[in-house]
């Protein structure tokens, strides 16, 4: 009888098969995964800094958030333990484990149509919740994210949804960008 091999975290999930042929570059698995963390920003520093600022890279096991001004920045680093705490709490599972935070106020843009445009690669681009609810996953992906979730066995009932939702936006959203 054939012993099946559970997946020990979400990170062989996603490298694996929730995104198929995307992920065998480990360049686009990297970015699926970073999508990922940053989608859980709101929860990793809460609302009040959610408001505020932006992750927009990890390198070197680095996350780089912009922020709106400088005294977010001064407060942000007062936070700073429990943020790193609270967002190795996400990326842990997905394989990446943050040992610091750089904030940076000089790069932040808010989200317009005119600052999507002149963007840079190394600044977030925001995508609306309506432009996302316009992008339907085909139905096989969708079950294919969803049987893979429910595999995890050290996630909670909400936990899975939770990913699944955020792993359904991450992938509507590499759609979007690119059309």
């Amino acid at each position: 009888m054939k012993k099946n091999n559970p997946t020990t975290h979400i990170g062989e999930l996603i490298s694996k098969t929730a995104f198929g042929e995307m992920t065998k570059n480990n360049k686009m698995g990297a970015v699926i995964k970073h999508s990922t963390i940053f989608s859980f920003w709101d929860s990793i520093v809460g609302a009040k800094f959610a408001k505020f600022t932006k992750p927009y890279s990890i390198k070197y096991n680095k996350i780089y958030v912009s922020a709106k001004s400088p005294v977010i920045v001064q407060e942000l680093n007062l936070y700073k333990a429990k943020i790193l705490k609270n967002i190795n709490s996400y990326s842990m599972p997905l394989g990446i484990e943050i040992s610091d935070i750089i904030f940076n106020y000089k790069n932040y843009c808010s989200s317009t149509p005119e600052t999507l445009i002149n963007q840079t690669e190394d600044k977030p681009v925001e995508i609306s919740k309506k432009q996302l609810e316009s992008i339907e996953l085909d139905k096989k992906t969708k079950e294919q994210i969803k049987s893979n979730i429910d595999k995890i066995k050290f996630l909670n009932n909400e936990q899975k949804i939770n990913f699944v939702r955020k792993i359904e936006s991450t992938y509507k959203a590499k759609n979007f960008q690119e059309k």
